[in-house]
């Protein structure tokens, strides 16, 4: 795989559009939601699905069942409603579902997204664990929607099947597969700040029976930003081969492939939030003090396997691999206030002009990720009454590495600056002075750096076994119980220059019991009651306290309660659930930086509770009215603020008008969400104060509450044929300024403005 130091081209639309011309389009219709490991037929169902729900999930438990059995809550995002929302990141399919927010530490770096008071961490392709994580030198995914057909999203601890049970959700995504009919489509689009995007989506029977077939995704994105100096470029891609090896058992195979890179990327949050005397700076959201040279690239390869077999008694087997080799990439210069020194900020902007340093960071990290997933699965008599039994092993292998840089090495240079400390490649306020930042035009020394032998190597093992089962209790009552006993333990070897290697202890977790249990009663053909329970158990990634120690997993009891419906031939889901949690051991940022490695440190907090409800729908009203959406109501208490709104609503819609005016689809989205609380470090400088951090004499370290907004996006579709539309979309259409952060180091993020996408897709 090729190093993301090499610089990602931006995509090539004619050697693109010939590649989709030469292998036909897809037909970009959503396959039905069960897998084909379904106990009825080991069969790929390829009927067009315009639904912004599913008939059924495995995402919760493992076990088919539709939503209103499934006793948690899942949101789910259709192909058809990802295409009706010109959703294409990861971003955007959190920004879209109910009850989630999410927080950006830079741009082109750190995002946070959570659920119910807490990170989600927890993220599945598949039904396989992946890296979601972004950061740094992380090595995670660089999601990119048009290689998955839908993505579900499961409230609340998971940990039955992955050896981690978040308190928060599980992100759910499911590649795109094959059919037996050849059809395709090609969508090319033009957007605001010179975006451009063209995607193509094959799907071939390679025999005359479709009884082997394959499917081919790729797409390329590049454009600019409303920001300064910020361009994007991203690319994806996916072969997904099947093959029936008679009637029973069906084998799969793929390899994809995902890179983004961000010009302009920024190390911390990009806009001062104050000027130096401790007045509202109000800066336009084009502001992007970075320098020139700065970029975060990430890219992230994978190979995949599966083989499924059903036997006639209606049990199946299936068996899936996969690795995954991922690397990320980050220069950054960027001007914003930070520390001096230990013990003094610097960096504050004045009104004249003065006061701004450049700040500058190098990281670069890669790593695999080796997955295994077996599972049975099949009905069962006992009693009189029909049952399903699933077992199953499963587990991974993650080894992140981190090169070291520093000024000891002599391998991180920028011009005659000194770095921050001797141990990391950080440059901070006052390495370098800008003499005008009103004029600044990104100019400044380059931050060089080349790799040693010197490194880190975090391995993490995670593995575990399974046990399941739905049981018939009575004519209305299911009992869903199971438990997984699991395995954790992760170390790090450093590596120096000459290639001598040190291991820290190992950290074991051995026999870590994580029992589920839910139940649900039928009380009609439309409505059910649930109840759910689930212990916690959580790595919590490379996350350090003041010792360098890396802190213990999270750990925690979830429990949630509520009602489902499911009406009109199961087209619409709607839910309402109450949930409480508690977990110990949380990472917490100290807002205090490591004196050797330049890091963040973090501590441990225990009895942190989360409560709350959630209100949900989701499917086809009418064969012409899609909807998707809820309510939630968050409350946080233990850790002195609450950084999620206590009140979000979010509802999505899409309706194709009858009778002369059928061609014509109409529809749009509403976000609006109460005020957040955001902690800041330091603070808002006080005139005369002595800028060093601990001096609570020179700051207001007070929270701020930033003001609740809503966003508004408005969509509509016009079929100038029976196989080609053009799309017009306009997000956050009342051009309202929020923000994306607000606090980090003084700083903000603001999020996009009022912008628009035209898209022209041809279907076959």
């Amino acid at each position: 795989m090729s190093s993301p130091s090499s610089s990602l081209p931006r995509p090539s639309w004619l050697g693109l559009a010939i590649a989709v011309a030469l292998t036909g389009q897809v037909h970009a219709e959503a396959l039905d939601a069960r897998s084909p490991t379904d106990l009825d037929a080991l069969e790929v169902h390829g009927e067009r699905q315009n639904s912004y729900t599913v008939p059924a999930s495995r995402a919760a438990t493992g076990l088919s069942l539709s939503l209103r059995q499934t006793p948690q809550t899942v949101s789910v995002l259709t192909r058809q409603q990802l295409d009706d929302q010109q959703i294409q990141t990861l971003d955007d399919v959190l920004a879209a579902a109910p009850g989630i927010t999410s927080a950006s530490s830079d741009l082109g770096g750190r995002t946070s997204y959570r659920a119910r008071g807490f990170a989600i961490g927890n993220y599945r392709i598949d039904g396989m664990q992946v890296d979601g994580t972004s950061g740094f030198t992380g090595a995670g995914q660089a999601f990119n929607l048009d290689l998955y057909e839908n993505v579900q999203i499961v409230r609340g601890a998971n940990g039955l099947l992955g050896g981690t049970g978040d308190p928060s959700a599980t992100v759910y995504l499911q590649r795109k597969r094959p059919t037996k009919e050849f059809g395709g489509s090609v969508a090319l689009s033009a957007g605001s700040w010179d975006t451009q995007r063209l995607s193509g989506d094959l799907s071939v029977p390679v025999t005359a029976s479709g009884s082997v077939r394959a499917r081919v995704v790729a797409s390329g994105e590049s454009g600019d930003s409303f920001r300064d100096r910020e361009t994007s470029d991203r690319r994806a891609a996916l072969l997904n081969l099947e093959a029936d090896l008679g009637a029973s058992t069906l084998v799969n195979a793929g390899y994809q492939y995902e890179a983004t890179r961000i010009g302009g990327a920024s190390w911390g949050a990009n806009v001062p939030i104050w000027f130096a005397d401790g007045s509202l700076a109000n800066l336009p959201r084009s502001t992007n003090p970075v320098a020139d040279w700065s970029v975060a690239k990430r890219e992230a390869s994978t190979v995949f396997a599966a083989l499924e077999h059903a036997w006639e008694n209606g049990w199946t087997l299936r068996a899936g691999a996969s690795r995954t080799e991922s690397d990320a990439y980050g220069n950054y210069g960027i001007a914003k206030p930070n520390n001096l020194s230990g013990s003094r900020f610097g960096g504050f902007w004045n009104q004249d002009g003065s006061g701004a340093h450049l700040n500058a960071f190098h990281s670069e990290g890669d790593g695999t990720r080796d997955n295994l997933d077996v599972s049975l699965r099949g009905p069962l008599q006992l009693g009189g009454r029909s049952h399903e039994l699933m077992l199953g092993f499963n587990g991974y292998e993650d080894r992140a590495t981190s090169y070291t840089f520093n000024r000891a090495l002599g391998n991180c240079v920028m011009g005659s600056a000194a770095t921050y400390t001797a141990n990391a490649c950080q440059f901070r306020a006052g390495a370098i002075v800008i003499g005008d930042w009103r004029g600044w035009d990104g100019s400044a020394p380059e931050l060089r750096t080349f790799r040693t032998s010197a490194r880190t190597i975090d391995t993490t093992r995670v593995h575990g076994g399974y046990l399941a089962g739905r049981f018939d209790l009575a004519d209305p009552l299911d009992l869903i119980i199971g438990a997984r006993l699991s395995r954790y333990e992760t170390w790090r070897d450093t590596y120096t220059a000459t290639n001598a290697r040190s291991r820290g202890a190992v950290t074991r977790e051995r026999d870590v019991l994580t029992p589920y249990a839910g139940i649900v009663y039928t009380l009609s053909a439309h409505y059910s009651l649930y109840a759910s329970y689930t212990d916690v158990f959580t790595p919590q990634g490379d996350v350090r306290d003041a010792s360098d120690r890396r802190l213990d997993p999270l750990t925690g009891q979830s429990a949630e309660i509520g009602i489902k419906g499911e009406f009109a031939d199961g087209r619409v889901n709607a839910s309402f659930a109450l949930y409480r949690n508690l977990q110990d051991g949380l990472a917490e940022s100290t807002n205090r930086l490591h004196p050797d490695t330049g890091l963040t440190i973090y501590r441990a907090v225990d009895g942190v509770k989360s409560r709350g409800a959630e209100l949900e729908v989701n499917g086809s009203i009418t064969p012409r009215w899609n909807i998707s959406g809820g309510y939630t109501w968050l409350d946080v208490d233990g850790l002195g603020y609450q950084r999620d709104p206590r009140h979000q609503l979010r509802l999505n819609t899409a309706y194709t008008l009858p009778g002369a005016f059928d061609h014509l689809t109409l529809g749009g989205g509403v976000s609006v969400q109460s005020r957040t609380e955001w902690s800041t470090y330091p603070g808002r400088p006080l005139p005369g104060g002595s800028l060093n951090p601990n001096d609570p004499a020179a700051w207001d370290a007070a929270n701020l509450l930033v003001g609740g907004h809503t966003r508004l996006n408005l969509m509509a579709r016009y079929a100038l044929s029976e196989r080609l539309e053009l799309a017009l979309n306009v997000s956050n259409v009342t051009d309202k300024t929020h923000y994306a952060q607000y606090g980090f180091y003084d700083g903000l993020i603001y999020a996009e403005p009022r912008n628009t996408t035209l898209t022209l897709r041809a279907r076959f």
